[in-house]
């Protein structure tokens, strides 16, 4: 297969993954694109056995091409930089590890995805099975935002996380996940690239990103008070000199310091 035929990068970081990974690998064996125009990207990183081989299985009886990578060094952040740089499509899409897509979400998302528009989904969260989903913040957004809104504030919740969406590799540019922050990475990611988004292109509603409820997932572990004083004043810094950044909109920078002070000052 030539390479000039793929379109789309999928990035998939895992750390010490569960059978989750096997039913998230499933979900995009299932997607409705023609295998020719993506390539799957997964990096294990931390601990290397019995985990490596445990993937290796997962990816047996896989039908799309893939590469799969170890990295020593763990944290998502630091794994989604390697995979960023390992990857060479013109379309980045990001999967956490425990997720679940439906099966036209590259589809719907390459059709609407373009060099300035970025390509959004619709959002769901479920615990074990997505025949039991429920709504997400994210999700919630996805029916209020005009196609095509080139409002960074008023599609601000799309701008809070990697997924649920598709990104030209020239909107990601130089930037790079920062893993100094181990919570609100990816708004910081997220809001660096902004300035590159010129509107956001909704798919169909049906294309949908669901996110697993998991207990021990990075976003519902519990993390020292120290450290998440130290996070958050890290990150109230970042986004003080983006605001003055002229390429910037203030407006949707403001939104981001706002957030993160509310959660400042309840660790206070």
């Amino acid at each position: 297969m030539e390479k000039n035929l793929r379109k789309v990068s999928v990035l998939v970081p895992t750390f010490r993954p569960g059978n989750y990974l096997v039913d998230c690998l499933q979900s995009i064996e299932n997607q409705t694109l023609d295998r020719k125009l993506f390539k799957v990207y997964i990096g294990l990183n931390g601990d290397f056995e019995p985990y490596y081989k445990f993937v290796e299985n997962a990816l047996v009886c896989a039908g799309f091409e893939y590469e799969l990578f170890y990295i020593e060094k763990s944290g998502v952040s630091n794994a989604r930089n390697f995979l960023i740089e390992q990857s060479q499509e013109e379309y980045i899409v990001f999967v956490d590890d425990d997720d679940l897509l439906s099966p036209n979400y590259l589809e719907e998302l390459l059709r609407v995805s373009s060099s300035d528009a970025m390509g959004i989904a619709n959002v769901y969260n479920f615990e074990e099975t997505i025949g039991e989903k429920k709504t997400n913040y994210i999700g919630m957004a996805f029916q209020a935002i005009v196609d095509g809104e080139s409002s960074k504030f008023k599609a601000r919740k799309y701008f809070s996380s990697p997924w649920a969406k598709m990104l030209h590799r020239g909107m990601i540019a130089h930037h790079l996940f920062d893993p100094r922050v181990a919570k609100g990475e990816d708004s910081l990611f997220m809001a660096m690239l902004s300035p590159h988004v010129k509107c956001v292109r909704k798919t169909s509603d049906d294309a949908c990103y669901f996110v697993r409820e998991r207990i021990g997932s990075v976003t519902r572990r519990k993390t020292p008070l120290r450290s998440e004083i130290k996070t958050l004043s890290y990150l109230m810094l970042k986004y003080f000199r983006l605001l003055s950044c002229s390429c910037y909109d203030k407006s949707f920078i403001i939104t981001r310091l706002i957030a993160t002070a509310l959660k400042f000052f309840k660790m206070t």
